[in-house]
């Protein structure tokens, strides 16, 4: 669907959402709760004062919502949600458009909440590792419990990696040092030669055809296949699905009846989930919505759908089992439990310095960092067409989550929302105050240039001018196959000479000459193959259902000649925050 005057839509409906808001409040005090069940904690919605608290000062006034709906026109994002918890009140309130053309987003409505599920999963390995009630080779379930120990069928690496099969930890997987990089695209839809739906045991068991990129332990290395192998742990040992134990465990205690680890369960609860959109930069602008993504394969690693309002009340728990004695704090979790899910395991990069006071680090689900002298647990959730931010300042008893219907952008926004709240909130000046918008800025126009600048970023010392490849375009086609990766099938663009044996020097002049369709991997995405020299070519990545190049990435490419003077092999460098390992695919048609 394609919808050209939704800026205008956004408009019209602005008077409609602060109505919404004030109505929304009744419903928010019905759906309150606190730890320990319904009816207790204050949900405010923006415009309405209830309960007892901090003062009860509502930082969603009138002045915010302005704001706010001016930074969604801004980064083209239909809606997002906001939270706010301070002390003993939540403040909660939607702005803009859930699904076109008319339903406006409220406190109620769900999102994906990607990544920010991994804090759930962590948390449900502290209740295991509490229940006393599993035992290994090494001792009772610790989170220094080897997993080969959890899975010592399916949690096997190739050769050369003996030492990371047998020591890689629970803490390892949880923290994202174990060496191994993202591997996303390696995600299939259907596995095995009965092509059945794919599942976490499936990913797990395609480790074993990966490439580590660094040491155990000594380089941070985000890793979503790591908490896919902790989710197929988790259900091993207990026999039960995890969105199972996640209800039971920590959304029924908390009043947390919004969250789901599958989107088809909420839609068939009757739930209202946000569509999903991405803008259309490269046309004539408007927005496209994305079909909404099955979550089975996401597991831990990212597959929540919930509402700021459930959120608000996980992060209260958050907030009160820092502070509380056992018993005080948050029931959900043993003070023990509250401490090592935030305790730093790996530090982060100079990049993660941002506007916090120095470089982040990497606990269990939750990256930790100060801020103004301040303890600050935040993590960050991206989907397809969804994103998620949640921060949390135990010291101060207050936190702040966002939710929102775009990829990227919708956390551009909620970054400058919540940077807005919290620098409010602590009076930082504004000349001491982050460019949260100048880093969003940046991202987006880099992503949008990536097709023309990706031969100089990647092959900045290539030859000028460029050596032509060996063969004519057609004897390039063909499917290419790896056992992890699965297919690549790379076909001729259309317009593209299949004859030539060379391509245009100038960078500005390069086209893509092949393509690649991965719509049968969970990551539905599409691979353009722009020739460098010789057998090199550079790749651009993006989204197969939102090709706005926001989600793009790039690769390197180098085509092998085999010793029968056919193309024998493609080699891939998948690239996303660095390089993943070097990916070797047999043509086998």
């Amino acid at each position: 669907m394609r919808l050209r005057s939704c800026r205008l839509c956004c408009k019209a409906f602005a008077g409609a959402l602060v109505l919404d808001s004030v109505v929304g409040a009744g419903r928010g005090a019905d759906l309150a709760a606190d730890e320990g069940g319904r009816g207790r904690q204050k949900v405010l919605s923006g415009g309405a004062k209830m309960g007892v608290g901090n003062g009860g000062v509502n930082p969603l006034d009138g002045a915010f919502g302005a704001f706010a709906r001016e930074r969604l026109e801004r980064w083209h994002v239909p809606g997002i949600a906001v939270a706010v918890v301070d002390g003993e009140e939540t403040w909660a309130e939607g702005y803009g458009i859930s699904s076109f053309p008319s339903t406006p987003v409220t406190p109620s409505t769900l999102f994906y909440a990607g990544s920010t599920t991994k804090a759930s999963t962590a948390a449900i390995v502290s209740q295991l590792i509490d229940s006393g009630s599993y035992t290994f080779d090494s001792g009772p379930l610790s989170w220094q419990t080897p997993l080969s120990q959890l899975l010592p069928e399916d949690f096997v690496l190739s050769a050369g990696y003996e030492w990371a099969a047998a020591h890689l930890s629970v803490e390892d997987a949880l923290s994202h040092r174990t060496g191994f990089p993202r591997h996303d695209k390696a995600l299939a839809r259907r596995y095995g030669v009965d092509a059945h739906p794919g599942a976490v045991r499936d990913v797990v068991r395609s480790l074993r055809y990966l490439p580590m990129v660094a040491e155990p332990r000594v380089r941070w290395r985000y890793c979503n296949v790591m908490y896919m192998v902790v989710s197929h742990a988790v259900q091993s040992l207990t026999g039960r699905w995890l969105g199972e134990l996640m209800r039971e465990g920590i959304w029924a205690p908390l009043g947390m009846g919004d969250t789901f680890l599958s989107v088809e369960e909420a839609v068939d609860k009757g739930r209202e989930v946000a569509g999903g959109y991405y803008w259309d930069y490269k046309g004539d602008g408007g927005f496209v919505e994305v079909p909404k993504l099955g979550l089975a394969l996401a597991s831990g690693a990212g597959g929540v759908v919930s509402n700021v309002r459930d959120y608000a009340r996980w992060v209260r728990c958050l907030i009160k089992g820092d502070k509380g004695d056992e018993g005080v704090g948050c029931k959900v979790l043993s003070k023990e439990a509250h401490r090592e899910l935030k305790r730093a395991r790996m530090v982060k990069g100079l990049e993660s310095k941002k506007g916090f006071d120095a470089p982040t680090a990497y606990a269990l689900g939750w990256e930790a960092g100060t801020y103004k002298g301040h303890r600050v647990f935040t993590h960050s959730g991206g989907m397809e067409a969804y994103g998620a931010l949640v921060y949390f300042f135990p010291d101060l008893e207050y936190g702040i989550i966002t939710l929102g219907n775009t990829a990227i952008t919708s956390n551009v926004v909620g970054n400058e929302l919540i940077w807005k709240l919290i620098d409010d909130k602590l009076g930082i000046p504004e000349e001491e105050r982050y460019d949260w918008a100048g880093l969003g800025n940046k991202t987006v126009q880099q992503a949008l240039k990536q097709f023309e600048t990706a031969v100089e970023e990647l092959y900045p010392q290539r030859a000028i001018p460029p050596l032509p490849h060996t063969f004519p375009l057609q004897e390039y086609v063909g499917v290419y196959s790896h056992p992890a990766y699965q297919n690549i099938t790379l076909e001729l663009v259309e317009g593209a000479d299949e004859t030539a044996r060379s391509s245009p020097a100038k960078t500005e002049d390069k086209k893509a000459e092949l393509k690649a369709n991965r719509g049968d991997m969970e990551w539905q995405m599409t691979f353009e193959f722009i020739h460098v020299s010789g057998e090199f070519w550079a790749v651009v990545i993006d989204m197969l259902n939102s090709p706005n190049s926001l989600n793009g990435q790039l690769a390197r490419a180098e085509f092998v000649v085999g010793v029968n003077g056919k193309v024998d092999r493609l080699k891939m460098e998948f690239l996303e925050d660095g390089s993943e390992g070097v990916i070797v695919f047999d043509k086998i048609a």
